[in-house]
């Protein structure tokens, strides 16, 4: 059984946020994908590459149900083209208890269309996605024909290390994070994919939404690490679409044996298994005696910033 896996890769880019544009974005995404000489087998977009909205709604963050209308589509596409499908994200809507909450959430499709799992953003940046609630639960799902096993994050997520490594945890190989990362963070954010990639061992594929969203503006440069935290491929700020063949045996080889024969990361973990006191209880850690409560609002933040001078 080939351990190699065909990813294709999609830096969308523009200010749409309707799901019929980006609908029809993405189908001709996929068909370009498609047809290339390197056919992929799975397909992964940004952050909100499906979209917030229909067209017309006075609800800017509307979204749509999973399953719903919108992911209707997404499943035609992914068993059209006999594809494992995680097209990027999109506002989930939720009725629970009376009352309309709203998930960043990723749909996850398998060659035959069949919606097979969701993920949805643990971490949303507050307090830009105030309006959104976070998901509780860590989402992988497998590449059963070829026994690989991805593991899903969705952008802030990866400043949260546990994240990764839970994934890696429970198995994945490969990990995905779309993203709308803005200008401005590039430098900061340039190592995170190669860090997150060699400290688990596994493949990190960052795609970042290139060019203007909400006012701002995406700086691109979506990015493959390999499981020793090299960088192998890197886009530029406008949008791209291409096809990378992932050796999955070199991340079997590399957690057998240690990154460069010597790192053994994942091997040592539970050896030394480090004690994590404030695992179930952080809140009880001794830094959060100092630390403010964070800011889940746009107000909140300003409020704070002008009581201590940082605003006029």
């Amino acid at each position: 059984m080939s351990r190699c896996l065909n990813v294709g890769m999609v830096q969308s880019g523009g200010p749409a946020a309707d799901f019929e544009t980006c609908l029809a974005r993405i189908k001709k995404d996929v068909e370009k994908l498609m047809g290339g000489m390197n056919v992929p087998e799975l397909i992964a977009g940004v952050e909100m590459a499906v979209g917030c909205c229909w067209k017309g709604s006075p609800d800017k963050l509307e979204g749509d149900t999973i399953p719903g209308r919108v992911t209707q589509e997404l499943s035609a596409i992914a068993k059209e083209n006999g594809i494992y499908f995680m097209p990027g994200s999109m506002v989930e809507r939720v009725e629970k208890d009376g009352k309309t909450i709203r998930y960043n959430s990723i749909p996850i499709f398998d060659p035959q269309g069949e919606l097979i799992d969701v993920y949805r953003k643990i971490c949303p940046y507050y307090p830009a996605e105030s309006a959104i609630t976070p998901g509780d639960r860590y989402v992988t799902f497998d590449i059963k024909e070829k026994n690989i096993k991805i593991g899903v994050l969705n952008c802030h997520d990866w400043c949260f290390p546990e994240i990764s490594r839970n994934l890696a945890l429970l198995g994945a190989e490969v990990l995905i994070k779309p993203a709308i990362d803005p200008e401005g963070l590039y430098e900061t954010c340039k190592t995170v994919a190669p860090t997150r990639a060699f400290e688990n061992q596994a493949y990190f594929i960052s795609l970042n939404h290139a060019g203007e969203w909400a006012g701002g503006y995406a700086y691109g440069h979506s990015m493959v690490a390999a499981p020793d935290g090299r960088i192998l491929y890197e886009a530029g700020q406008t949008p791209v679409s291409l096809t990378m063949t992932l050796d999955l045996d070199q991340v079997e080889n590399i957690r057998r044996y240690g990154t460069g024969y010597t790192d053994q990361l994942l091997r040592q973990l539970p050896h030394f298994n480090p004690p994590m006191p404030y695992a179930e209880c952080i809140k009880d850690a001794p830094i959060y005696k100092k630390l403010p409560e964070p800011d889940l609002t746009v107000e909140c933040r300003k409020k704070m910033f002008k009581e201590e001078g940082l605003l006029w």
